[in-house]
Protein backbone atom coordinates (compact mmCIF):
# COMPACT_ATOMS: atom_id res chain seq x y z
CA UNK A 1 0.00 0.00 0.00
CA UNK A 2 2.86 2.07 0.71
CA UNK A 3 4.69 1.91 -2.53
CA UNK A 4 1.43 2.83 -4.34
CA UNK A 5 1.20 5.51 -1.95
CA UNK A 6 4.27 7.26 -2.25
CA UNK A 7 4.19 8.39 -6.10
CA UNK A 8 0.47 10.22 -5.67
CA UNK A 9 2.50 11.59 -2.33
CA UNK A 10 5.23 13.30 -4.35
CA UNK A 11 2.87 14.39 -7.30
CA UNK A 12 0.66 16.50 -5.54
CA UNK A 13 3.90 18.25 -3.70
CA UNK A 14 5.35 18.54 -6.95
CA UNK A 15 1.89 20.26 -8.25
CA UNK A 16 1.72 22.11 -4.95
CA UNK A 17 5.21 23.56 -5.65
CA UNK A 18 4.04 24.48 -9.09
CA UNK A 19 0.90 25.77 -8.70
CA UNK A 20 2.13 27.81 -5.53
CA UNK A 21 3.71 31.07 -7.58
CA UNK A 22 0.20 31.69 -9.29
CA UNK A 23 -1.75 31.13 -6.04
CA UNK A 24 0.51 33.82 -4.48
CA UNK A 25 0.51 36.12 -7.42
CA UNK A 26 -3.32 36.34 -8.27
CA UNK A 27 -4.10 36.47 -3.85
CA UNK A 28 -1.47 39.07 -3.97
CA UNK A 29 -2.92 41.09 -6.64
CA UNK A 30 -6.58 41.13 -4.67
CA UNK A 31 -4.80 43.27 -1.22
CA UNK A 32 -4.08 46.81 -1.16
CA UNK A 33 -1.12 48.11 0.93
CA UNK A 34 -3.50 47.53 4.49
CA UNK A 35 -3.89 43.88 3.15
CA UNK A 36 -7.54 44.98 3.09
CA UNK A 37 -9.33 43.07 -0.02
CA UNK A 38 -9.48 45.23 -3.14
CA UNK A 39 -10.10 45.56 -6.81
CA UNK A 40 -8.52 48.66 -7.71
CA UNK A 41 -5.58 47.37 -9.42
CA UNK A 42 -7.52 45.15 -11.74
CA UNK A 43 -9.49 48.47 -12.45
CA UNK A 44 -6.17 49.93 -13.20
CA UNK A 45 -4.51 47.62 -15.68
CA UNK A 46 -8.33 46.70 -17.34
CA UNK A 47 -9.91 50.09 -17.26
CA UNK A 48 -7.83 52.64 -16.34
CA UNK A 49 -5.04 52.60 -18.06
CA UNK A 50 -5.46 51.53 -21.85
CA UNK A 51 -1.81 50.71 -22.38
CA UNK A 52 -1.94 47.38 -20.77
CA UNK A 53 -5.20 46.37 -23.06
CA UNK A 54 -3.56 48.33 -25.73
CA UNK A 55 -0.50 46.22 -25.89
CA UNK A 56 -2.12 43.03 -23.94
CA UNK A 57 -4.15 42.89 -27.54
CA UNK A 58 -1.80 43.76 -29.69
CA UNK A 59 0.56 40.57 -28.26
CA UNK A 60 -2.43 38.38 -28.75
CA UNK A 61 -2.86 39.70 -32.75
CA UNK A 62 0.95 39.04 -33.22
CA UNK A 63 1.20 35.53 -31.38
CA UNK A 64 -1.67 34.47 -33.82
CA UNK A 65 -0.14 35.53 -36.70
CA UNK A 66 2.91 33.71 -35.74
CA UNK A 67 0.94 30.38 -34.65
CA UNK A 68 -0.92 30.38 -37.36
CA UNK A 69 2.23 31.10 -39.69
CA UNK A 70 3.78 28.47 -38.37
CA UNK A 71 0.77 26.15 -38.54
CA UNK A 72 1.02 26.16 -42.21
CA UNK A 73 5.13 26.14 -42.61
CA UNK A 74 5.12 23.19 -40.54
CA UNK A 75 2.42 21.29 -41.88
CA UNK A 76 4.11 21.81 -45.79
CA UNK A 77 6.63 20.84 -44.44
CA UNK A 78 5.97 18.22 -42.25
CA UNK A 79 4.02 16.54 -44.96
CA UNK A 80 7.05 16.75 -47.28
CA UNK A 81 9.11 14.89 -44.63
CA UNK A 82 6.31 12.44 -44.18
CA UNK A 83 5.87 11.70 -47.64
CA UNK A 84 7.95 12.39 -50.29
CA UNK A 85 11.41 10.93 -51.51
CA UNK A 86 13.87 13.60 -52.22
CA UNK A 87 17.82 13.88 -52.15
CA UNK A 88 19.12 14.69 -48.57
CA UNK A 89 15.81 14.38 -46.96
CA UNK A 90 17.12 12.29 -44.30
CA UNK A 91 20.18 15.06 -43.65
CA UNK A 92 17.68 17.81 -43.84
CA UNK A 93 15.42 15.92 -41.15
CA UNK A 94 18.76 15.52 -38.43
CA UNK A 95 19.29 19.13 -39.19
CA UNK A 96 15.60 19.56 -37.74
CA UNK A 97 16.26 18.14 -35.09
CA UNK A 98 19.12 19.55 -34.13
CA UNK A 99 17.78 22.71 -34.88
CA UNK A 100 15.24 21.98 -32.06
CA UNK A 101 17.45 21.94 -29.61
CA UNK A 102 19.86 24.76 -30.09
CA UNK A 103 18.87 27.86 -27.92
CA UNK A 104 17.53 30.82 -29.34
CA UNK A 105 20.65 33.69 -28.30
CA UNK A 106 22.53 31.07 -30.92
CA UNK A 107 20.80 32.54 -33.70
CA UNK A 108 19.59 35.97 -32.66
CA UNK A 109 22.75 38.08 -33.69
CA UNK A 110 22.60 36.54 -37.36
CA UNK A 111 18.83 37.09 -37.83
CA UNK A 112 19.42 40.69 -36.41
CA UNK A 113 21.84 41.13 -39.10
CA UNK A 114 19.49 39.44 -41.85
CA UNK A 115 16.70 41.31 -40.97
CA UNK A 116 18.73 44.99 -41.19
CA UNK A 117 19.52 44.63 -44.17
CA UNK A 118 16.54 43.91 -45.64
CA UNK A 119 15.23 46.47 -43.88
CA UNK A 120 12.85 45.14 -41.51
CA UNK A 121 14.20 46.22 -38.03
CA UNK A 122 12.01 47.96 -35.66
CA UNK A 123 8.82 46.24 -37.38
CA UNK A 124 6.25 43.27 -36.68
CA UNK A 125 7.30 41.85 -39.66
CA UNK A 126 10.74 41.18 -37.48
CA UNK A 127 9.63 39.14 -35.10
CA UNK A 128 6.83 37.50 -37.00
CA UNK A 129 8.72 36.03 -40.23
CA UNK A 130 11.74 34.81 -38.47
CA UNK A 131 9.15 32.79 -35.81
CA UNK A 132 7.71 30.82 -38.87
CA UNK A 133 10.11 28.61 -39.31
CA UNK A 134 8.91 26.37 -36.10
CA UNK A 135 11.40 22.85 -35.86
CA UNK A 136 9.27 21.11 -33.47
CA UNK A 137 6.01 21.57 -34.98
CA UNK A 138 7.64 20.24 -38.04
CA UNK A 139 8.52 17.33 -36.21
CA UNK A 140 5.23 16.55 -34.72
CA UNK A 141 3.52 17.56 -38.09
CA UNK A 142 5.81 14.80 -39.54
CA UNK A 143 5.62 11.86 -36.72
CA UNK A 144 1.77 12.55 -37.91
CA UNK A 145 1.62 12.34 -41.21
CA UNK A 146 3.82 9.07 -41.01
CA UNK A 147 1.02 7.53 -39.62
CA UNK A 148 -1.41 8.68 -41.94
CA UNK A 149 -2.25 5.18 -44.49
CA UNK A 150 -0.39 5.77 -47.72
CA UNK A 151 -3.39 3.74 -49.58
CA UNK A 152 -5.51 6.80 -48.53
CA UNK A 153 -3.87 9.47 -50.09
CA UNK A 154 -2.62 7.21 -53.45
CA UNK A 155 -6.63 6.83 -53.68
CA UNK A 156 -7.00 10.47 -53.86
CA UNK A 157 -4.49 11.24 -56.37
CA UNK A 158 -5.94 8.81 -58.01
CA UNK A 159 -9.55 10.39 -58.07
CA UNK A 160 -7.61 13.34 -59.48
CA UNK A 161 -6.96 15.21 -56.24
CA UNK A 162 -4.58 18.17 -56.34
CA UNK A 163 -1.98 18.82 -53.82
CA UNK A 164 -3.89 21.81 -52.08
CA UNK A 165 -6.89 19.94 -51.98
CA UNK A 166 -5.27 16.77 -50.70
CA UNK A 167 -4.18 18.93 -47.65
CA UNK A 168 -7.21 20.72 -46.60
CA UNK A 169 -9.69 17.64 -47.25
CA UNK A 170 -8.02 14.44 -46.27
CA UNK A 171 -4.52 15.22 -44.30
CA UNK A 172 -5.20 18.17 -42.47
CA UNK A 173 -8.57 16.89 -40.96
CA UNK A 174 -6.88 13.01 -39.90
CA UNK A 175 -4.40 15.34 -38.15
CA UNK A 176 -6.06 17.50 -36.04
CA UNK A 177 -5.02 16.88 -32.70
CA UNK A 178 -1.11 17.08 -33.71
CA UNK A 179 -2.32 20.80 -35.84
CA UNK A 180 -4.11 21.77 -32.50
CA UNK A 181 -1.03 20.56 -30.65
CA UNK A 182 1.31 22.50 -32.81
CA UNK A 183 -0.83 25.68 -32.93
CA UNK A 184 -0.66 25.75 -29.14
CA UNK A 185 2.78 25.59 -28.90
CA UNK A 186 3.84 27.97 -31.29
CA UNK A 187 0.82 30.44 -29.27
CA UNK A 188 2.44 30.09 -26.11
CA UNK A 189 6.08 30.69 -27.93
CA UNK A 190 5.29 33.48 -29.25
CA UNK A 191 3.38 35.11 -26.53
CA UNK A 192 6.04 34.05 -24.29
CA UNK A 193 8.77 35.85 -26.42
CA UNK A 194 11.24 38.29 -24.81
CA UNK A 195 14.73 38.21 -26.08
CA UNK A 196 13.53 38.86 -30.06
CA UNK A 197 11.32 42.21 -29.27
CA UNK A 198 14.25 43.80 -26.83
CA UNK A 199 16.30 43.21 -30.21
CA UNK A 200 14.74 43.84 -33.02
CA UNK A 201 12.14 46.70 -31.70
CA UNK A 202 12.77 50.57 -30.42
CA UNK A 203 9.79 51.91 -29.63
CA UNK A 204 8.48 50.85 -26.22
CA UNK A 205 5.21 50.90 -27.62
CA UNK A 206 5.79 48.18 -29.90
CA UNK A 207 6.81 45.99 -27.28
CA UNK A 208 4.16 42.56 -26.61
CA UNK A 209 3.24 42.74 -23.36
CA UNK A 210 5.63 39.96 -22.02
CA UNK A 211 7.98 42.60 -22.40
CA UNK A 212 5.98 45.57 -21.24
CA UNK A 213 5.45 43.92 -17.73
CA UNK A 214 9.27 44.77 -17.04
CA UNK A 215 8.39 48.34 -17.34
CA UNK A 216 5.43 48.79 -14.71
CA UNK A 217 6.53 51.53 -12.53
CA UNK A 218 8.44 49.70 -9.24
CA UNK A 219 6.27 51.22 -6.59
CA UNK A 220 3.16 49.80 -8.49
CA UNK A 221 4.18 46.04 -7.25
CA UNK A 222 0.42 45.07 -6.67
CA UNK A 223 -0.71 46.31 -10.29
CA UNK A 224 2.40 44.59 -11.73
CA UNK A 225 0.96 41.46 -10.22
CA UNK A 226 -2.60 42.33 -11.90
CA UNK A 227 -1.30 43.00 -14.97
CA UNK A 228 0.94 39.52 -14.26
CA UNK A 229 -2.97 37.97 -13.66
CA UNK A 230 -4.24 39.29 -17.43
CA UNK A 231 -0.61 38.02 -18.87
CA UNK A 232 -1.37 34.20 -17.35
CA UNK A 233 -5.28 34.38 -18.98
CA UNK A 234 -4.19 32.99 -22.89
CA UNK A 235 -2.16 30.38 -21.79
CA UNK A 236 -4.40 28.97 -18.90
CA UNK A 237 -7.25 29.14 -21.10
CA UNK A 238 -5.58 27.24 -23.74
CA UNK A 239 -4.74 24.75 -21.45
CA UNK A 240 -7.76 24.14 -20.14
CA UNK A 241 -9.95 23.73 -22.68
CA UNK A 242 -7.54 21.81 -25.46
CA UNK A 243 -5.51 20.02 -22.76
CA UNK A 244 -6.51 16.63 -24.46
CA UNK A 245 -5.56 17.68 -28.04
CA UNK A 246 -1.89 19.29 -26.62
CA UNK A 247 -0.79 16.02 -24.27
CA UNK A 248 -1.82 13.67 -27.50
CA UNK A 249 0.07 15.72 -30.10
CA UNK A 250 3.05 16.08 -27.67
CA UNK A 251 2.82 11.75 -27.26
CA UNK A 252 2.62 11.31 -30.82
CA UNK A 253 5.75 13.33 -31.82
CA UNK A 254 7.55 10.80 -28.99
CA UNK A 255 6.58 8.38 -31.50
CA UNK A 256 9.30 6.53 -34.04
Amino acid sequence: MKKKLWPVVLALFLCAICVFPFVLVFVSSLRDPQGAFSLRYYYQVFIAQSRYLLQFWKSIGLSLCIAVGQLIVSAMAGFGFAKYRFPGKNVLFFILMILMILPLQVILVPTYIILNRAGLLNTYAALALPSFVFPLGTFILTQSFRALSNSVIDAARLDGCTLPRLMLKIVLPMSKNALICVFLLAFLDAWNMVEQPITYLKDYNDYPISVALASVPSGSITTLLAACVLVALPPLFLFVFFNRELTEGIALGGEQ
